[in-house]
């Protein structure tokens, strides 16, 4: 399925499919140990990694017609985050994924950007049932996914690590 869209904003925000040119600007989130925290394999250890992880959310995005996208800031255009949706490991469900450099946490931006991608979903995605998993010990994601809606399904393991699995039918939400 194609993308209808190649460009996301919201109030504060642009978000747009990765490009290889933003690996060393991405590396200042993706390499950093306290945003990567509860990530799994965490961290980037150099920039290299960076272009290797943005690769595989190049060929996603190519083979899907969705991945992760970079996000910038709207005023500065400054490179702060990645969000968007991706196949989880059983190549069957697509997951919401979210992350920020941590100078930008506390602002409301993760519930933004999600709710952002919340909205647009069906034009990417064909079932109407998104899913998305947390660490289960990053308590501020798993606050915000039941204030996105999502519901717990239970525990999986997902890349090495036992964590909480949550689904959000799209048919159901009252704010879209």
């Amino acid at each position: 399925m194609s993308a209808l869209r190649s460009v996301l904003e919201t109030r504060r925000t642009m978000m747009r499919p990765f490009q290889i040119s933003d690996a060393e600007e991405s590396y200042s989130w993706l390499g950093d140990p306290e945003v990567m925290r509860y990530i799994p394999f965490g961290a980037d250890s150099c920039v290299a990694d960076t272009v290797e992880r943005i690769d595989r959310y190049i060929q996603h995005q190519n083979r899907h017609g969705f991945s992760k996208w970079v996000i910038a800031d709207r005023d500065s255009q400054k490179l702060i985050g990645d969000a968007g949706l991706f196949h989880l490991p059983d190549g069957r469900r697509i997951e919401l994924g979210y992350r920020l450099a941590s100078s930008y946490w506390g602002q409301g931006l993760a519930t933004e950007v999600a709710r952002s991608w919340i909205e647009v979903a069906n034009e990417f995605v064909k079932d109407s049932t998104l899913y998305a998993f947390a660490h289960p010990e990053n308590a501020a994601s798993l606050h915000l996914l039941r204030k996105l809606g999502f519901h717990f399904l239970g525990n999986e393991t997902f890349y090495e690590i036992e964590a909480p699995l949550f689904e959000l039918d799209l048919e159901t939400l009252g704010w879209i």
